[in-house]
């Protein structure tokens, strides 16, 4: 078990460095995002460079879909970063349905807070348990849609969703939970952090650095996830329709 993690980890590390281009071109993607957050404009000016961020972020989450669902179907390469408009379609499914679990979190991570400063810990604890619950079934959901061709809908199936999280078995979704939660950890601190106004020689040479470890980052973390999906599916005998 050990030896498969670190064998794991390796590939993770190694995978960005197969192609140079791609740490660029998501690099591109998470500096212009970074930019275009820290603009203030007029109200109309706002709109739009929300709607532009919104689509680049859009297509960095939909190629992180592709290098996973890639990884499942044995590819050892990275997956070119092309189809643009699918990319972004896919991004752009995947964003909603987080939001929309997240939404759900949100409330009960702010009522357990809330009951746990009023001492109220029955309740606080019952709202956690639900915070988790909706968590599993957040990565659940993102799993039915690998194994049904990226299908919106099927986020949504629960029976699925819980005859899939049955099927992979506790110990295995733990696994999979917690390469989750680091992706998505390193996907939110991702963003490079740009202040044009207070630029300085260290701020300028730490912004170039994390240009590129945000990408090989990113791209490391889906990897991570990819493996371990594999090797669950593998084992159970899970087959992509």
């Amino acid at each position: 078990m050990i030896n498969e993690v670190k064998t794991n980890l390796k590939d993770a590390i190694r995978y960005p460095f197969l192609d140079l281009r791609i740490i660029l071109i998501i690099g591109t993607v998470l500096f212009t995002i970074s930019i275009l957050n820290k603009l203030s404009l007029s109200n109309w000016e706002s709109i739009i460079i929300i709607l532009i961020s919104h689509i680049l972020i859009f297509l960095e989450m939909g190629y992180g879909t592709k290098i996973v669902y890639n990884g499942l179907l044995g590819e050892d390469r990275l997956p070119k970063f092309n189809k643009i408009f699918k990319l972004i379609w896919e991004g752009l499914k995947k964003y909603c349905i987080y939001i929309i679990y997240a939404s759900i979190m949100s409330f009960l991570f702010k009522y357990a807070k809330a009951y746990f400063l009023a001492d109220k810990i029955p309740l606080a604890i019952i709202c956690s348990i639900l915070f988790i619950f909706i968590y599993v079934l957040l990565i659940g959901s993102l799993l039915n849609r690998y194994e049904n061709k990226g299908s919106f809908i099927k986020a949504f199936y629960y029976n699925e969703i819980y005859d899939l999280l049955k099927d992979i078995g506790a110990k295995d979704v733990l696994t999979i939970l917690i390469c989750a939660m680091i992706a998505q950890s390193f996907a939110i601190s991702c963003f490079v952090d740009i202040n044009p106004n207070t630029l300085s020689l260290i701020e300028i040479a730490y912004s170039v650095l994390t240009f590129f470890l945000a990408p090989i980052t990113l791209i490391s973390t889906k990897r991570l996830i990819s493996l371990n999906l594999r090797r669950v599916y593998t084992e159970k005998e899970i087959k992509l329709k």
